[in-house]
């Protein structure tokens, strides 16, 4: 389902709710309280309760596949700037380096650069962390 679909299905759990919370007064109403129509209530009010916590499962589901399926769109979210885009196509984010033609490939692109004999390919995208941990113990040797 699409993401919309689950904002209607939360809005609609939601209703379910506020169904089940027009019960209490009813119930509290007169000298006497109706246990059963309280009971009934509370069912409704966690009926809705359960359709809103489905619905805004699937949903953040939903969106972390598509947050899965985009690199560009993962960088954005994790606060990093991608350093280039594909030389190629100019679209994707660079995933790969061939260091023996000097171009940044995105992996669409690589699948038709690929060349087992010449060509030498280097991640694009190295950890900072791991430049910064090496860097640190080559100056203290």
């Amino acid at each position: 389902m699409s993401e919309k679909a689950w904002n209607w299905l939360i809005a609609v759990g939601a209703l379910v709710a506020i169904v089940g919370l027009l019960f209490f007064p009813a119930a509290l109403s007169g000298p006497a309280r109706d246990e059963g129509l309280m009971g009934a209530g509370g069912a409704v009010l966690g009926t809705g309760a359960l359709i809103i916590a489905m619905s805004l499962y699937f949903k953040a589901s939903s969106i972390r596949n598509a947050i899965d399926a985009n690199p560009q769109l993962a960088a954005m979210l994790a606060g990093k700037k991608l350093k280039a885009s594909c030389d190629n196509c100019q679209q994707g984010a660079s995933v790969i380096l061939c260091s023996m033609h000097k171009k940044s490939l995105c992996g669409n692109c690589l699948a038709e650069h690929y060349d087992s004999r010449a060509c030498v390919y280097v991640p694009a995208a190295r950890r900072a962390a791991a430049r910064n941990a090496r860097a640190a113990s080559a100056t203290r040797g």
